[in-house]
């Protein structure tokens, strides 16, 4: 059986899968173009392809059983675009990172590390308590709302509450029995939620509902020295309320991870494109989607993906099937 890989952002996933899966799989690099001639001639037989993107554009694929996302976003797949009998499935195992990532943006936020690292190497002590400097925060005691209570959010939770946080909840279903949690509010009461929270971390997923969430009226509610993280995606956010928001200082400060628009790769070191200049904020800390990438991310969702291919291989029922093309 044929798999296509497409585009480098496959790639690390590649020796995994060929040296994790059971069953006979021949592996294909095709570029992520959707009119890549290369593309159109190894698709038509193909019997998967992993991919993380997808859309009307690509050429028929009458053999194609599964289109498997290596994450759990599919955001950048056309659902309709599915050809009949396709299976899309995506895959998580990213909320150790996104999760470690929230609390060391928590941590750094409160402590000011790297500035300490920075002031020290121009032989500062000016904070130093023998020269009566400034105390750092710390996160003992203050309070987080965690708005998504999936994978991300539970982790999340989970490590904010060993550092003795108060941990607010923030989700569509409210469940009494949420552990790690010491309050807990449906989306539609995210301002009332965000109002004595000194973080509010995002790690819902990107859908109808959660699109525009964080606007005005929930920036508004922040207390004027909140920080937000942001490591769901980029449009959970209204963009230009954030901007707004960070640059009157109406709000403590932002760190994003996640954005409304990415550069092609060609174009990944333009500082041009990135959203509204938030480059020039210095109440602002930013990462190029990076928080759910670690070598930990890459071992769990090649195990979990080559076991997808290993099932289909066997006829067996696939796991994570977000939807099959030709299906309402």
């Amino acid at each position: 059986m044929r798999v296509l890989l497409l585009g480098p952002a496959v790639q690390a996933y590649r020796a995994g899968l060929q040296s994790l899966v059971t069953t006979p799989w021949d592996f294909v690099d095709v570029g992520v173009a959707m009119d890549d001639p290369a593309l159109s001639r190894e698709i038509a037989t193909a019997d998967a392809a992993i991919a993380i993107f997808f859309d009307a554009k690509a050429p028929a694929a009458p053999r194609l059983k599964l289109l498997q996302v290596p994450g759990a976003g599919y955001d950048g797949i056309q659902i309709p675009a599915l050809p009949t009998g396709t299976s899309l499935c995506n895959c998580f195992e990213h909320e150790p990172g996104c999760s470690e990532y929230a609390m060391l943006a928590m941590l750094e936020w409160s402590i000011r590390l790297s500035k300490a690292d920075a002031e020290m190497r121009r032989g500062d002590w000016s904070r130093s308590s023998r020269f009566s400097g400034a105390p750092s925060g710390e996160l003992a005691g203050r309070t987080v709302a965690v708005v998504g209570m999936g994978r991300i959010g539970r982790a999340v939770a989970k490590r904010a509450k060993a550092f003795e946080m108060r941990v607010i909840g923030v989700n569509r279903t409210v469940r009494a029995d949420e552990p790690n949690l010491d309050g807990f509010f449906g989306l539609d009461q995210l301002a009332d939620a965000v109002r004595d929270a000194d973080f509010v971390v995002l790690g819902c997923a990107l859908t109808p509902e959660t699109t525009g969430l964080v606007d005005a009226r929930v920036l508004a509610a922040m207390k004027r020295d909140a920080v937000i993280v942001n490591v769901a995606r980029g449009p959970v956010i209204d963009e230009a309320a954030l901007y707004d928001a960070l640059s009157a200082r109406r709000i403590g400060g932002a760190v994003i991870d996640t954005w409304w628009r990415y550069p092609a790769a060609r174009q990944q070191d333009n500082a041009a494109a990135w959203p509204l200049r938030f480059d020039l904020l210095d109440n602002v800390v930013m990462s190029a989607h990076i928080a759910g990438w670690t070598v930990g991310t890459v071992a769990r969702r090649t195990r979990v993906m080559a076991a997808n291919l290993d099932r289909l291989a066997r006829g067996e029922a696939l796991a994570n099937v977000i939807a099959i093309g030709g299906r309402t």
